[in-house]
């Protein structure tokens, strides 16, 4: 007793050790929950399963979710695009090709609004606008009430040739050798006539000192020239033919011979102008022999060079409303007289024709069709015999047409992305190739991943030797360049969709192999494996119902990941010309796909890369954004049926 008091006493002196109580009665303490009955409660949560705590993974990362849904939106357009666009906007169609690309609301920015920019265009000096200073192409290339004249520059560039687009400048002839001369003779005639009094004008502009130009003109007819002028000094100089022709009484038909001769053996000379002038009192030369006329001089005797210098040439650069060229008035030349009254007999009415127009034998040539009443004939300017049966005269119509109302447009349409080089909408042909893309990148990868399941079960489930002699057969495969591949397959098949299955399906397969052999010596081991085993089970029945299930997730999310790289690899070889292309089709489980790929729309589109980044642009676009979601897609799923990451937020 006097142990345990001492005890007591002790623990009271230590401070840290709190305050014990001996006088504590049973008083102080009550039973809580005396009189109740206490039963366990229900959970009110519901247990999550593998797939849905799977499916709360992937949806937490926000970024996969919006890949996923631009994933699957852009499957869905590829599906829907080709089966609701109209044939005519995926047929060949010239007059429509290399529009650019229109878009709705935008083009009100000045952005995608379906005009060109179009630079270095000669401009014609004909149109200048004395106001502004500004001319415009010639109207056989361009219409100028289509030019966006707010974007209208004009600007020179240099230019030593001697055409008729060069203005301005000299045109230069030299002596280059030991030869003391050189001759320079017109490749036209000139047409003098005694009662026109004319008068040769040269203008020189410059000439070497102790050069002399003689000139020369051929007076028989017989190419003899004789010399009736020596000039030695450059400024403009005249010559009255009637002073040097004896008995000028009839036109005189000649060329014009220019001989430049030097003591030294150097000389240079540079003209201005050649002009004729009919009489004394003519205000503008009858013939001005410059620019063009100019290139028709060629060098016939001695050693020299001829060309211009100083001389320039006026470009200019704007925008151009494609789709109003288009859609607006064409000419159609060497129409046949059924294809004239194929357009006439379904718009009789509207071309303000009678139905019996051709037991009437209305002339159409210059026919007065009515204006503004949706009629595809503006006017038939032309009709030429083509030839005839019998009796029946067959003729060739030139047609002045309105292209939307024999296309039957009602209004002009929008090409969002474009047209390619046969007038397809690229828009439409784009997702159309889409399809194409992710139906051989699908098929291709089920292919693959039925040889690699089964060729990497065996390894993996037999190991030892089996496993070592596979292994080292899949290497060998897998260490064969990709070109070498593709060299040997085009080679012995040539180009085409079979070629392309083969390319891609040769080493494709090794990958899937290899995770799905990883995945069956992890599971082989297991105790539920062994059990199996030991109750006699097959190893058909061990690999497909025992470890396969269990392997098949890592599995499954391997093999998506290896869609977007056949689909990468498709648009490669295509891209290269190896694969399918134009005029090739095929079907797949009851669907007619047509030979357009990604890749192919990109070959199209490199000839036209840099006047036309668009068509190439656009698909490059659509498979990048396709391949980036679907690693994203792939990504999220490896993640989210990870087992290792069962249950972790």
């Amino acid at each position: 007793m006097a142990s345990k008091d001492k005890k007591i006493r002790k623990i009271k002196e230590k401070p840290n050790q709190g305050f014990i109580d001996e006088n504590i009665s049973k008083s102080h303490f009550d039973f809580v929950q005396k009189d109740e009955k206490i039963f366990d409660k229900k959970f009110d949560t519901k247990p999550i399963g593998y797939f849905r705590d799977a499916m709360t993974r992937f949806a937490k990362n926000k970024t996969n979710v919006y890949a996923t849904a631009i994933l699957f939106f852009m499957i869905f357009l590829s599906i829907i695009v080709p089966m609701t666009t109209e044939k005519r906007f995926t047929g060949q169609e010239y007059e429509l090709r290399f529009l650019p690309p229109r878009v709705p609301i935008v083009e009100r920015f000045g952005i995608m609004d379906g005009k060109e920019s179009v630079r270095d265009q000669q401009v014609d000096r004909s149109t200048i606008d004395p106001e502004t200073n500004l001319g415009v192409p010639d109207a056989d290339q361009f219409n100028p009430e289509l030019i966006d004249y707010e974007t209208l520059e004009n600007y020179p560039l240099d230019c030593t040739s001697r055409e008729e687009r060069c203005y301005g400048g000299q045109n230069r002839l030299i002596i280059e050798s030991d030869d003391d001369f050189v001759t320079l003779r017109s490749n036209h005639g000139f047409n003098f006539a005694p009662w026109e009094n004319p008068i040769l004008e040269i203008e020189i502009h410059s000439l070497t000192q102790g050069g002399t130009v003689e000139l020369q003109l051929d007076f028989d007819g017989d190419e003899v020239f004789e010399t009736f002028a020596t000039i030695a000094e450059p400024g403009k100089h005249q010559f009255v033919i009637d002073d040097y022709v004896t008995d000028f009484t009839m036109p005189l038909s000649t060329q014009l011979q220019f001989r430049l001769s030097s003591a030294d053996g150097s000389a240079e000379l540079l003209l201005d102008a050649i002009n004729v002038y009919h009489g004394d009192t003519a205000e503008e030369p009858a013939t001005n022999i410059y620019g063009q006329p100019m290139s028709l001089y060629t060098i016939v005797d001695g050693s020299g060079s001829y060309n211009r210098r100083n001389a320039e040439i006026l470009m200019s650069s704007f925008r151009y409303d494609r789709y109003a060229e288009a859609f607006g008035e064409r000419t159609r030349t060497a129409v046949s007289t059924s294809g004239v009254r194929a357009i006439l007999d379904d718009n009789t009415e509207i071309c303000g024709l009678p139905e019996d127009y051709i037991e009437q034998e209305i002339n159409l040539v210059n026919h007065e069709f009515p204006e503004g009443t949706g009629c595809p004939i503006l006017n038939i300017t032309s009709r030429r015999p083509a030839g005839s049966a019998g009796d029946i005269q067959f003729y060739n119509y030139t047609l002045i047409v309105d292209y939307a109302a024999l296309r039957g447009y009602d209004e002009i349409p929008y090409f969002y992305f474009g047209t390619d080089a046969s007038g397809r909408d690229l828009f439409a042909l784009s997702w159309i190739a889409l399809r194409t893309s992710l139906m051989l990148g699908v098929v291709i990868s089920l292919i693959n991943i039925t040889i690699g399941i089964f060729y990497g079960a065996i390894e993996g489930y037999y190991g030892g030797k089996t496993d070592l002699l596979m292994e080292r057969f899949a290497e060998i495969i897998g260490r064969i360049p990709w070109l070498v591949t593709l060299s040997i397959f085009v080679a012995l098949l040539g180009p085409g969709f079979m070629t392309l299955i083969f390319i891609l399906v040769f080493s494709g397969w090794i990958g899937i192999s290899s995770v799905t052999r990883t995945q069956f010596y992890r599971y082989k081991g297991r105790e539920y494996v062994l059990a199996s085993r030991t109750l006699g089970a097959k190893d058909s029945r061990l690999i497909f119902r025992h470890i396969l299930p269990n392997a098949i997730g890592t599995i499954i999310t391997a093999s998506i990941l290896s869609i977007p790289l056949v689909i990468f690899a498709e648009s490669t070889i295509s891209y290269l010309g190896f694969g399918i292309g134009h005029g090739t089709s095929f079907k797949l489980l009851g669907v007619q796909f047509s030979g357009v790929s990604i890749g192919v729309l990109m070959a199209d589109g490199r000839n036209h890369m840099f006047a036309r980044p668009y068509l190439t642009v656009f698909p490059a676009i659509i498979i990048s954004i396709l391949m980036i979601t679907f690693n994203m897609f792939g990504n999220a799923l490896r993640d989210a049926f990870n087992p290792s990451l069962r249950g972790v937020e």
